[in-house]
């Protein structure tokens, strides 16, 4: 939301929570390793690297969050959490995004996407010779949204430079939002508590675990609420509490997709901020509805009941509010 709720630059996206494929079974000469507790969740996991990185399955998986498939010459390990923050805000990890002049899973222009290929070429030449020269000259000319998930990180990453480059995901030259590109200032995008995984990467059981859930008490919230969970909460809600079906529910889907990703714990702070939760509603509104700043990000069912009512108070239904942030960018 804008005024009330914040708004965000175009984005589209509905990321699968898809189960983690199992690992192969040891044979007699071979043992697995159990995982580690210590061992990052799969999307904080380097990617896999190679003599043609971005021919691997990481670069190929255009949804969801993973580390940067690009950790070559631009790449900074103290911006990482920055640059989830920005492809949060940006297309909530859809790199296929296609809407406007701004595309891709970091709203890059034509202009900007192929400065990032000159600025990679010389390192690219240097580190994977002519294959690599081949691979960008294929690139040259062809919209971002195109491209898979190495040469967007490392258009990305060259853009950024090293820092001299955050102008271009900041409110100073456009954006609805600001995302900390200080070293180490981010965090939680995402989080281990709440990650938001690519498809490949799902973590195991979560899809029956939403099938599961009808309702969740406040004191399982904590477990449970990742965003395919929040969605179902908000689905069985919207139809119980207003009769709003299923082409309401896509509306809330897509819409609360670009304010939040689904994520419960999401704080934007910017300066005419800071907004809240699932529907990124402001202080002022919340309290308004009885609830301290506390006890609502402590619960993303009472995000559902005051995003919900700030939509049927204001447009009447989701249907509506989505038609009015296809046409503003806000709601």
């Amino acid at each position: 939301m804008r005024r009330l709720l914040v708004s965000t630059a175009a984005l589209t996206a509905a990321v699968l929570l898809a189960p983690v494929l199992p690992a192969m079974a040891a044979t007699s000469a071979v043992s697995v390793a159990a995982p580690r507790a210590e061992d990052p969740p799969p999307n904080e996991r380097e990617p896999s690297t190679g003599s043609t990185p971005w021919q691997s399955r990481a670069a190929e998986d255009i949804r969801g969050y993973r580390a940067s498939a690009y950790t070559g010459t631009y790449f900074l390990k103290t911006r990482e959490q920055y640059r989830l923050c920005v492809v949060q805000r940006e297309s909530g990890g859809n790199y296929d995004e296609a809407t406007g002049a701004h595309t891709g899973a970091y709203q890059m222009t034509s202009t900007l996407s192929e400065q990032a290929l000159d600025t990679l070429r010389a390192e690219i030449g240097d580190r994977y010779g002519k294959k690599g020269l081949a691979a960008l000259a294929d690139l040259k000319g062809t919209p971002i949204h195109t491209w898979n998930r190495f040469w967007q990180d490392a258009a990305f990453w060259a853009g950024f430079d090293r820092g001299a480059g955050w102008r271009h995901w900041s409110s100073e030259w456009g954006a609805s939002w600001d995302c900390d590109h200080r070293p180490n200032a981010e965090s939680g995008w995402p989080s281990k508590g709440h990650p938001n995984y690519s498809p490949i990467e799902g973590p195991r059981g979560q899809r029956a675990a939403a099938r599961a859930i009808s309702d969740v008490p406040e004191a399982t919230v904590a477990k449970c609420c990742r965003p395919e969970v929040t969605m179902r909460m908000a689905r069985l809600y919207i139809k119980n509490t207003y009769g709003w079906g299923r082409e309401h529910f896509l509306a809330l889907k897509e819409m609360w997709w670009r304010e939040s990703n689904w994520r419960y714990d999401v704080v934007n702070n910017h300066p005419n901020g800071p907004w809240y939760g699932l529907g990124q509603v402001n202080g002022p509104y919340i309290e308004a509805q009885g609830y301290s700043i506390k006890e609502y990000m402590a619960s993303p069912r009472k995000q559902i009941i005051v995003g919900c009512k700030y939509i049927e108070e204001r447009y009447g239904t989701p249907v509506k509010a989505w038609g009015f942030w296809q046409a503003n960018g806000w709601y």
